[in-house]
């Protein structure tokens, strides 16, 4: 399942993207093969406030189709936050777009929610982590409660509370 072989993501990463990455479980490497570890990929603005997140191991077009959701919702956010005019931003109002469509994904992904109608408001979400809900569920409501958190805040509940992995500092093993 690596995602990032295929062309088509790695392209449009590198082309809409800065790409990074950081270690932070163990994992093994025996006969040039990994054993063990996890992922998780972060899309962030420039300040390193996470913009978008997805937990686990994931296939190409599911990524692919993660990072343009993540690319068209910063454009949209800085759309609504920008004063036409003068230019300037307002970044409550960049946040609260953020937070707006991580509320909404939350809601589309767990029970198919398609959208307010009739005017009505967006249902609220659980004031805790919904535990039996999906890993990208859980993200859209960490990215709810916390928009544009900075990654060094973020990666920690991905890592420990979303995919239940250890942090560790360790280097990779080799055998």
């Amino acid at each position: 399942m690596n995602a990032l072989a295929d062309s088509r993501v790695a392209d449009y990463l590198n082309e809409n993207f800065i790409c990074t990455y950081l270690k932070v479980g163990t994992l093994q490497i025996v006969n040039g093969q990994k054993q063990g570890g996890n992922v998780a990929s972060y899309f962030c603005v420039y300040d390193g406030g996470v913009l978008h997140a997805v937990p686990g191991q994931t296939n190409a077009n599911k990524l692919l189709s993660e990072a343009r959701w993540a690319y068209e919702t910063r454009k949209s956010a800085l759309t609504f936050s920008t004063d036409l005019v003068s230019g300037e931003r307002n970044m409550n109002k960049y946040m609260e777009q953020v937070r707006k469509s991580h509320h909404e994904r939350y809601h589309a992904e767990q029970n198919g929610w398609s959208g307010p109608r009739n005017g009505r408001a967006l249902p609220p979400i659980p004031a805790t982590m919904p535990r039996n809900l999906g890993q990208q569920v859980q993200a859209h409501w960490l990215l709810t409660k916390g928009p544009l958190a900075k990654i060094d805040t973020v990666y920690p509940v991905v890592w420990t509370q979303i995919l239940r992995e250890q942090l560790s500092g360790l280097p990779v093993a080799k055998r």
